[in-house]
């Protein structure tokens, strides 16, 4: 007689379930980044065009930007703003609790920079 090869029931159920938490957690975790790479444009795009201009309305444009975008985990309060010789570097740090199942949570922490070259 022959052994017969192949997956049991079990083995099919465990790697089911493997497979969900798997997708479970990408589904957790893209809309993250997601925010997060719109969050990292809308300083970009604010360090270049308000370059040189006064804090408060920097962080004016930012909300305006975080309204558009529909982001909420930055405000315009939070960002770090640094001008020098015509140039506006501005940063944030913030993070991103996601809770998976149950008490269980991924914890997301995030650092965005831009160096802008204003003052050209």
């Amino acid at each position: 007689m022959r052994k017969q090869l192949g997956f049991s029931f079990t083995n099919f159920i465990l790697i089911a379930i493997v497979a969900a938490f798997l997708v479970l957690t990408f589904f957790k975790v893209v809309p993250v980044y997601s925010e997060y790479f719109s969050i990292k444009s809308a300083i970009g795009k604010v360090s270049k065009e308000k370059s040189g201009a006064p804090m408060a309305d920097i962080r004016q444009a930012f909300d305006r930007y975080a309204e558009i975008e529909y982001f909420k985990s930055v405000k315009g309060e939070d960002l770090e703003i640094l001008q020098e010789n015509g140039a506006v570097s501005i940063s944030v740090e913030y993070q991103k609790k996601v809770p998976l199942v149950a008490n269980i949570s991924l914890l997301f922490d995030f650092r965005i920079e831009d160096k802008g070259k204003g003052g050209e």
